[in-house]
């Protein structure tokens, strides 16, 4: 395998992942628990994306393929993920989580479990039953700014702040 063309194949990728997020996020309401919703509102259209998506997580592959600690690959499928639970716990401790760090490793275990049940197909629809979940978890695990409105404009389905 070649080493420098995957490694420019993972950032790429990731630079298309973040412009996802960013466009979710944007969507999303100002407040940082429906911020914390719109990571898994990426990961839906991210899962559905024609190009890239789930069908192929390249970080996951890259971890399984190139396992053996310090490799490059891995080093740098892990700081992605990094990246992502540090916006996580950003996000969290601005919602009010009394444990922002906590809580961060529980939405990225959520994600994460969706995005591998998505690619075994072992469960269905588990994008959505992982928002489903975000969603109350993030609920019991944040308090609610007064004034600050919180829903993300779905109705029924948004998290219910």
């Amino acid at each position: 395998m070649n080493t420098t063309a995957f490694l420019a194949y993972l950032d790429g990728r990731q630079v298309r992942w973040k412009l996802v997020l960013d466009r979710c996020a944007k969507a999303a309401d100002q407040d940082p628990r429906a911020q914390l919703v719109a990571v898994f509102d990426a990961l839906g259209e991210w899962a559905h994306a024609p190009c890239d998506g789930l069908r192929s997580n390249a970080f996951v592959n890259a971890q399984a393929v190139l396992a053996e600690d310090g490799s490059v690959v891995r080093t740098a499928a892990a700081r992605h993920k990094r990246a992502l639970r540090g916006r996580l716990a950003a996000l969290a401790g601005e919602a009010g989580a009394a444990d922002p760090g906590l809580l961060a490793d529980q939405l990225l275990l959520i994600f994460e479990g969706a995005v591998l049940a998505h690619a075994l197909d072992s469960v269905a629809e588990p994008v959505e039953k992982a928002r489903h979940t975000a969603c109350r978890l993030i609920a019991a695990a944040t308090t609610r700014t007064p004034g600050v409105r919180g829903a993300t404009g779905r109705g029924a389905e948004g998290p219910g702040f």
